[in-house]
Order: C-alpha cells, then structure tokens, then sequence
C-alpha cells in the first residue's frame, strides 16, 4: 500500500490501523504529490504490486485531486484503487473524486469503522483489481 499524506498525526493513525489488520508490513508512505506521482509512474515493480493507495487531498507541490487525474489518465495506473482520506466537506471534491472513480472517499478524522469500510471495499472490487491482493496473500 501507499499512503500519501503530510500529516504525520494522520499517517501515524491509518498505519496503527493497517497494522493492527496485518497490513502494516505492505506500507510505504509518501507526503507530497510530485514525490507520490515520480514514485508512481518510474518504479514499474512496486506499481504491479500496489494493494492500494490512500490520498489525502490537501497534499503540497500536486493536490491530490490533481494527481487522482493522473493516476487515472495513466494506464498502468488506471485500475489502482485510491482511498481518499479528507478533511474537506465540498460537495464539488467529493463529486470529482466519484468522477476519478475512487474506490473509497473517507472522511477525516478517521475513525475504525471509516477505515474497516474503505479496507473492505477495496476487497470487494472487480477480480481485474484484485491481482496485487492475492499477490501479497490477503485474498485467496
């Protein structure tokens, strides 16, 4: 997984709660766009491998609504499914991030349940996206 976020409050809580779902050794984190989006698109491997990533949408250098559009726009990345993590309550980000097809749109803070659901959605997706899960041993 990859987590894209500069809070470290925030990042330190979604890695408790990966960790306490077994998922914390299958974590990298990044805290900015344009390093989030060079790690995306110039490292072929770990792309393949991606279980998921989490995005927050106040991230400096590239928002992240702006790097959601890049992700989908690039074909390697096209079906990676984003969970959006944010503070933001605007009717036009929550519509752009439905639009950019996320796979889950979680507000901040995050809470268990929050977290549980958006875990479980991503589990629940088409078998074309579940590849990188049964890679990493987390479905059958």
């Amino acid at each position: 997984m990859l987590i894209i976020e500069d809070n470290l409050d925030d990042e330190m809580m979604l890695m408790h709660m990966l960790e306490k779902a077994r998922m914390g050794s299958h974590v990298e984190v990044v805290r900015d766009g344009k390093k989030a989006l060079d790690h995306l698109t110039h490292d072929d491997a770990r792309v393949e491998d991606l279980i998921a990533v989490f995005l927050d949408l106040n991230i400096p250098s590239i928002n992240g609504l702006q790097l959601l559009a890049m992700i989908r726009a690039d074909d390697r990345l096209l079906h990676l499914p984003v969970i959006v993590m944010t503070s933001s309550n605007s009717p036009q980000d929550l519509h752009e991030c439905k639009r950019l097809r996320v796979a889950s749109y979680v507000a901040k803070p995050l809470s268990l349940a929050t977290f549980t659901k958006a875990i479980a959605d991503i589990f629940h997706m088409p078998s074309t996206t579940r590849k990188p899960l049964e890679k990493a041993g987390l479905v059958e």
